[in-house]
Parts: structure tokens; sequence; C-alpha cells
């Protein structure tokens, strides 16, 4: 069993406050990650969970036992280093199996489970290759692979952004084996993970921390933090948005029936209309538009406030001509510019809201309908489903330049 909880952990360096007072729990046999961008105190807060670095304030407590002041060794965990940390004298198989001969464990075992990271990583005939031989990729499995090695005797891993350096098809099957790894009956581990890369964070994670600035700014499951953000910053963070700036009209009646139910029998949205109401919101269009928000956040905005009307650009929809009185949230606009991006294509969509241009983004699965039919210049019609809106109080556009990093 490895339980953690951090008490109101601070850490600081001359002026710079890394962590500012962060409270957190992950749980036994949980996969957790740690999710921000660079420079929000990722590798701070990993390094005092591993007792690499001791906080200035605050406590760090395994399995309900304060263990603050202990060494890295004496909390006996797997550590994977941002960079690496190989020993330069050693080959692959000397390095990976260094905890083994410290410990004095077992030789055929220690073999026999090198001989299995090894094969996982792909690094199988490399046995002999000094670091120094090795790509970045390839350090980084084989300190991968020392840091799975270690777990003979624990059931703690702490991984520093543990697939950074490699390429996109071996990244993805890394990811499914350290998930199919921590969860299997045999080791049953507790991960704490730290990554800046949304897609890797949702493929693995029981829950997500997300931080900025030292601090904590919301944690929740994969689908928490995806669809219900708790501000501007966690939702660009998650994935590429488009947003309004608009007028809450809670007393309005609008001209379509925003309390209608839309894909009737999917449980998804049925989710959705359990925990939340429909809120019309004023964007400057003819018609209102509509947006679901969390029955506990009704309270955040009144009748006339500013309000941020937030969308996903693959939650966006669009059709080919004028369209807006047979759809909802619709805006009508034209393909200003379109990139095939693999699985699917990314248009630049140009609108004109409140007699202003607006380039608004829109990701669609790609097919040869799309690639035929959808062509620059042409008018579409673009709009999303209410449920898939996301509504926050305005914060201002100094915090949406800020977030969003514009001019």
């Amino acid at each position: 069993m490895v339980k953690i909880n951090l008490d109101n952990v601070s850490k600081s360096y001359k002026k710079f406050n890394a962590l500012d007072h962060i409270s957190l729990e992950i749980k036994d046999k949980e996969y957790f990650i740690i999710l921000g961008p660079t420079g929000a105190g990722k590798t701070t807060l990993l390094k005092i969970i591993a007792g690499l670095i001791k906080p200035d304030s605050g406590k760090v407590l395994f399995d309900s036992k304060d263990v603050t002041n202990n060494t890295s060794g004496e909390r006996n965990l797997g550590f994977m280093f941002e960079n690496y940390a190989l020993f330069p004298h050693m080959n692959i198989v000397e390095n990976i199996s260094y905890s083994g001969r410290v410990h004095a464990r077992d030789t055929r075992n220690t073999k026999t489970l090198v001989d299995q990271v090894l094969m996982m990583t792909l690094l199988t005939g490399r046995d002999d290759a000094m670091p120094e031989e090795l790509s970045g990729g390839m350090r980084q499995r084989v300190a991968l692979c020392r840091a799975l090695l270690n777990l003979e005797q624990t059931k703690l891993l702490i991984l520093d952004e543990p697939l950074k350096a490699l390429d996109a098809g071996l990244r993805m099957s890394l990811r499914r084996e350290l998930l199919l790894m921590a969860k299997s009956k045999e080791l049953e581990l507790t991960v704490v993970h730290v990554t800046n890369e949304q897609e890797e964070a949702m493929m693995v994670a029981d829950r997500i921390a997300i931080i900025n600035q030292g601090k904590v700014i919301q944690v929740g499951t994969p689908n928490e933090v995806y669809y219900h953000p708790k501000n501007l910053f966690v939702a660009n963070f998650m994935s590429e948005i488009n947003y309004f700036d608009g007028i809450c009209k809670k007393e309005e009646i609008p001209t379509w029936d925003i309390l209608k139910e839309s894909k009737r029998g999917d449980k998804f949205y049925a989710e959705i209309h359990k925990v939340s109401i429909p809120i019309p919101v004023d964007i400057g269009m003819e018609n209102l538009f509509a947006a679901y928000i969390p029955k506990d956040r009704i309270g955040e905005i009144q009748n006339g406030d500013k309000v941020l009307l937030v969308i996903r650009s693959n939650h966006m929809k669009i059709r080919l001509g004028n369209r807006v009185q047979q759809k909802r949230n619709a805006i009508l606009g034209k393909i200003h510019r379109r990139k095939f991006m693999g699985v699917f294509y990314r248009f630049e969509v140009k609108l004109n809201v409140k007699n202003q241009e607006k380039i608004i983004i829109v990701t669609i699965p790609a097919t040869s309908e799309i690639h035929h039919t959808f062509l620059e210049n042409l008018e579409v019609t673009v709009y999303f489903p209410k449920e898939l809106g996301i509504l926050f109080k305005h914060p201002g556009e100094n915090v949406i330049k800020e977030v969003l990093k514009l001019e």
C-alpha cells in the first residue's frame, strides 16, 4: 500500500515561488498525472515526493506516516529522472541492473527482469552499448528500465516526463505498456507521472492534477477536467478552443427550446442533463445561444453578467451552405483555410460577430467527402451542441490575453 498526502507544501528558490501551498492526495494503486506547462513546478513537486529535495514548509506523508525528512533511499521508490542520470561507465544492462546489485538480489531473477524490460522497450540486442553510443530516446528508455527494476521492493514509481524524447509510435506503445504494467495484478503500482502532454495524460491517468505557476488549479478524472474545466486556463490547456464574449440572459426566453434533450438515448448527453442546466447567452447574433453549466456552479453567473462562451475545436460542427435556421448555436461563415492533419482536417473559418471579423477553428475527422467538398472560400455553417459549450464568468481581457498568449 502506498498512499501519498501532500499537506500545504511550499518551495521557493530565492525570490521564485516554485510551489505555493500545495495539498494533494494520491491514492493507493492510482495512476496519477501531474500536468502543466513548462516552469509550472511539476518537477519540483515530484522531487519533493521522492525525497530528493525538502519543502520549505508543509508535510509529505506516505500511508499516513510523515516522511518529510526521509531521504529518497528511505522512501524506497523507483524514480526516472528527466535528464536520465545514467552511469556513463556502465553499459545498458549494468545500468538497468544496478539496483539489483546494490540490494544483493538474486542474479538470475534480476537477469530475467532485465530481459523483460529490454523487450518491452525495444532495447533487446544492445546489452553492451554504452550511454554515449545511444540516442536521446534510447537513453530515456534505459532510464525507464532502471526505474522499473527498482520496483522489486517497492510499489511506488515516479516518472518525470518519461516518454518525451521518443518517436510518436514508440511513445504510444510505451504509454499502453506502462499502464498495463502499473495495473497488473503482479505489481499494482502507485504511479506519479509528470508530463506537459495533454494526450499522454488523458490516455493513462486515473486522475490528473493540473498545476500552473506553482499552484494546483484543478484535480479530477480525465473526463472531469476535459468536460468541466474550472477556468479558462484548464479549458485551453486541455485542447484547442474557440471563445465568444457574451451576456448571460437567464431571465430571457430563447426563440428555441434549450431544455429539449438532444441525442435521445445518448448516455453521455443524458449524464450532462442530470448534473447541468442550460443557460441562454447573447453573443451578438440574431438568436440567443445556450450552453450547459454544472448545477453547483449556477450561482457563479447572474443575469446580465458578462460571460465567456468556450467551445473546443473538435466539438464544433460544420455544414456546407447557410443552415443557420436549421441548426442551433449556429453562425454563418466562410472557410478561410484548411489543413489535412492525417486523421482529421483542421479548418479556419472566418465569421462576422458583432460586425467584427473573427476566425474560429473546427477540427473534424478526415473523410473522402470532407477532402473533396469542404474547400477554401466556400460558405459554411458552424455550430455546436449546447451540451458541449463551456461557460465562465468573464475573466477580463487581460486574463484572456495572458492565457491564450494573444498580442
